[in-house]
């Protein structure tokens, strides 16, 4: 039986609810934050009904303050803390509908919002995980959500990909600042990732197949599968590393004119 501990923002949506499935079938105590009681609620009781542990903690993880306490309160009630992954995040969606803009129409609360959540969320996460690890003294993992987009751009995006370009070149900042206390710090950048109604249509099976060179669809078990190893003892040599996961699509962003 799998003794460690995680804690998982964005753990109540797409990705991250699986993620959290994933990690927890392994006999992992799951941490679940989001920022959406309904959603935390969801991936518990899913967790939860497969015999796993798992227990949720409302935080808006671009709010220093707020993540950290939440993340101190999951590590006290789970017995401290092994692994975290920083899944919250998103496009111009994260700021509300319709913001899909060129930088030159963009916004500022947009950018902000969009930056707040996936920079610094992650560097406020990874910051409050650390600090816990390190007290401890017996290592760690820290993962963060990267993106293709943020490897090749995107027009529309350019927030986006300012964003999670910024989380990968801090994994390898913090992977050498955590070397020496046995944590590692990885990056996890998906490409089109589909829900699995994401082949309904023409434009949607063009989207989920003909975006990648394999010719097949991402769905997010196959992120979370990649999440699980780099959260395993697996991957104790491994750190400052950015596991793209997109059928090599960003090996010319296919399917797309952007």
């Amino acid at each position: 039986m799998d003794n460690r501990t995680a804690f998982i923002t964005g753990a109540g949506g797409f990705i991250g609810s699986e993620v959290a499935k994933t990690l927890a079938r392994s006999g992992i105590k799951v941490a679940v934050c989001d920022i959406d009681d309904e959603k935390i609620k969801a991936t518990v009781d899913s967790i939860t009904a497969e015999g796993g542990w798992a227990k949720g903690y409302l935080s808006d993880v671009s709010n220093s303050a707020d993540i950290e306490g939440a993340m101190n309160k999951a590590a006290e009630d789970m017995g401290g803390l092994d692994i975290m992954v920083h899944v919250a995040g998103g496009s111009s969606r994260v700021a509300g509908p319709g913001n899909w803009k060129l930088l030159v129409d963009q916004e500022d609360f947009v950018i902000e919002k969009v930056i707040a959540v996936n920079l610094f969320g992650a560097i406020y996460a990874s910051r409050a995980a650390a600090r816990i690890m390190i007290k401890q003294g017996r290592g760690g993992k820290i993962i963060n959500f990267g993106s293709t987009v943020g490897v090749n751009g995107l027009r529309c995006s350019t927030e986006y990909a300012a964003s999670k370009g910024g989380v990968m070149s801090f994994t390898k900042a913090l992977a050498k600042e955590l070397g020496e206390h046995k944590i590692n710090v990885n990056c996890v950048a998906p490409g089109v990732v589909c829900r699995h109604a994401d082949d309904e249509t023409d434009w949607t099976r063009q989207y989920s197949y003909g975006t990648n060179f394999l010719g097949e669809k991402c769905v997010p078990e196959d992120v979370a599968n990649l999440v699980e190893f780099l959260a395993s003892p697996k991957s104790n040599f491994i750190t400052g590393q950015t596991y793209i996961i997109d059928g090599g699509r960003s090996l010319a962003m296919k399917g797309t004119q952007e």
